[in-house]
């Protein structure tokens, strides 16, 4: 494993660094880190022992098929998702290395499985995937039938504008805003969310949004009724997302809403079986930092061959318990905990300090 190349394309960017620096904590001593600018990749570099660097144009064919060559395992942390595609995909299947993408959904997964690879991930980052991950661990640590599922991810946090401009062409591709699962049918939610969501620090807003990853969990688990939302505390992001789809706008307006304040993302998961209710709580840094973490971790497990052959989307193949072991040391997780009871059992507001 550790003689493994992994190559990063994106490697300077949020994800990108923050996938890097993991794969580097646990011991991966080949990192190939590739990105538009030289001056910032060998700055980069000079805090990873052992790391190759390569500028790389996603939209120069030659330069990627050059960097995915000698590559065992290519990881994808560029973005945005909807003008890279399968570009990185193609290259590396080309190039005969494994693929992990950070990002991808539905449409993504056909594309990289018509080029038919030795083994890729795709959704290996905080939405999609995290959020599938932590719901069949949860489903493990909890005895009885799985019934009903309520999750809430989101937070207080700075956006990309790449970042932000995949949030808004992204959702639509891999899910429905505004539904629920309710006898394992979508319909839509028409109950209000309250601004006090359980372990929220503050007051946030909530929206429910079903995607066809929270759909494929239930189907797996035999859930029958499920609820997701995504949450954003901030007046300056609330008002951009009343409003019409602006990537530029968003990132502007999340940057005033973290200026001074603790930047944090939350996952609460919440799944009641026949026999009792649990809930798990995950509380990270961001959301880059904890998708750059992630898709390290699918990374890290395609290189060291525990994952079959095929297309798979991460949160969905990999092994729960051993993911769940690496993110509780990571240094993007402040903390995950598996607590006995409902979310509002549980969870409780209080008013963060200025």
């Amino acid at each position: 494993m550790e003689a493994a190349v992994i190559g990063i394309v994106g490697a300077t960017g949020a994800v990108g660094q923050a996938a890097a620096r993991a794969l580097h904590r646990w011991g991966v001593s080949e990192l190939r880190l590739g990105g538009r600018r030289k001056d910032a990749l060998d700055e980069f570099a000079l805090t990873l022992a052992c790391s190759q660097v390569a500028a790389v144009d996603l939209f120069d064919p030659a330069e990627l098929t050059a960097f995915c060559n000698g590559c065992d395992v290519v990881l994808n942390c560029a973005g945005p998702a909807y003008e890279v595609g399968d570009r990185v995909a193609r290259a590396a299947v080309a190039a005969g290395a494994d693929y992990v993408d950070a990002a991808g959904d539905d449409v993504l997964f056909q594309q990289v499985a018509r080029l038919r690879p030795g083994t890729a991930m795709i959704s290996a980052g905080m939405m999609p995937g995290l959020t599938a991950l932590l719901p069949r661990y949860l489903a493990r640590q909890t005895p009885g039938t799985p019934q009903a599922l309520t999750g809430y991810v989101g937070g207080r946090d700075r956006f990309t504008v790449t970042a932000a401009a995949d949030y808004f062409r992204g959702g639509t591709s891999f899910g429905v805003a505004r539904m629920v699962l309710r006898n394992r049918m979508r319909i839509p939610e028409t109950a209000p969310q309250p601004e006090e969501l359980p372990f929220y620090p503050e007051k946030a807003s909530a929206t429910a949004f079903l995607s066809t990853e929270t759909e494929r969990v239930c189907a797996r688990l035999g859930i029958a009724d499920a609820g997701w939302y995504s949450v954003f505390a901030g007046e300056h992001v609330a008002a951009v997302m009343r409003g019409a789809a602006d990537a530029e706008a968003l990132a502007r307006a999340a940057a005033l809403d973290s200026f001074g304040r603790q930047t944090y993302q939350l996952i609460v998961v919440e799944l009641a079986t026949s026999s009792q209710t649990k809930t798990l709580v995950l509380r990270g840094s961001g959301a880059s930092e904890l998708t750059g973490e992630f898709a390290a971790l699918s990374a890290h497990a395609v290189a060291g061959k525990r994952i079959p052959a095929g297309v798979h989307h991460a949160g969905e193949i990999l092994d729960p318990a051993e993911a769940v072991a690496r993110l509780r040391d990571s240094a993007s997780v402040d903390d995950l905990a598996v607590l006995d009871g409902s979310a509002q059992e549980t969870g409780c507001y209080v008013e963060e300090s200025v």
